[in-house]
C-alpha cells in the first residue's frame, strides 16, 4: 500500500514539476522545508541532473530570476515564474505563463 501511495505522489509532483517547469509553485517553497516541498525540490533535481531550483534559475533578466537555454541555435529565457522570452515571428517577444493558463482554460 504504500509503495502504492508513494508511487501517486511521486506522480503527481512530476506532472506539476513537468507542467509548471516548477516555476510558478516554487515561491510557495522558498525556506519551506515541508514533506511535500521537499520532495517537489527532489523531483526537481531529479529532472535537472541534480541541480536545485535556485541552481536551475540562476540568473537574472528584466528583473526575473530564470535562465538562458539554447535550442537548434537559438536562444530563449525560461523565466522562474513560467514566463518565456524568444525570437519569434516579430521578433524577439515575451510569453507569459499566466496568458497561456487563460487561453487554455477557455478551449
Amino acid at each position: 500500500m504504500k509503495k502504492v501511495l508513494f508511487t501517486i505522489l511521486l506522480a503527481g509532483l512530476t506532472v506539476g514539476v513537468a507542467r509548471t517547469g516548477y516555476a510558478q509553485g516554487y515561491s510557495n517553497c522558498v525556506n519551506n522545508n515541508s514533506r511535500a516541498c521537499v520532495d517537489a525540490r527532489n523531483a526537481f533535481a531529479g529532472h535537472h541532473g541534480g541541480a536545485m531550483p535556485e541552481q536551475y534559475y540562476n540568473n537574472w533578466y528584466g528583473g526575473n530570476q530564470g535562465r538562458w537555454s539554447q535550442q537548434n541555435n537559438e536562444w530563449r529565457w525560461e523565466g522562474m515564474n513560467g514566463d518565456q522570452y524568444q525570437n519569434g515571428r516579430n521578433g524577439w517577444e515575451w510569453k507569459h505563463q499566466h496568458d497561456h493558463d487563460r487561453d487554455h482554460d477557455h478551449r
